[in-house]
């Protein structure tokens, strides 16, 4: 689970590791790696700072990678969907997102093309 410095605490750090999963949240920039009662906190923490943080910070891009996304599909196809019913609007998310990833595939064939050309 990726998330931001907002939601860098020990609670939600044993909340994620509790449910199984492996927490990535960026710890705020005064932050402690001491456990105080929280073991998964200084382990995100050891592999923050010293164990691997090169994969720390490649796993906490991915997150970084999904924002920009989300934000150029809303920018691009507005924030709301029209339908109303949930399997329509399944449909129509899904060709929005379509729509996006052939616009990114021509925008990358275009900037081949002009690089062969130069």
């Amino acid at each position: 689970m990726c998330g931001d410095k907002a939601y860098s605490c020990r609670e939600n750090v044993r909340q994620i590791a509790s449910r199984g999963g492996t927490p990535f949240l960026m710890p705020k920039d005064n932050a402690s790696s001491k456990a105080r009662g929280c073991q998964p906190w200084k382990e995100m923490m050891m592999t923050y700072k010293t164990k691997h943080p090169r994969k720390f910070e490649n796993r906490y891009h991915k997150r970084s990678n999904a924002e920009s996304t989300n934000a150029s599909l809303k920018g691009k196809y507005g924030e709301f969907l029209y339908s109303r019913i949930w399997h329509t609007q399944k449909r129509e998310a899904g060709l929005k997102v379509l729509t996006h990833n052939v616009r990114q595939l021509i925008r990358y064939r275009i900037r081949q093309e002009v690089e062969m050309w130069d």
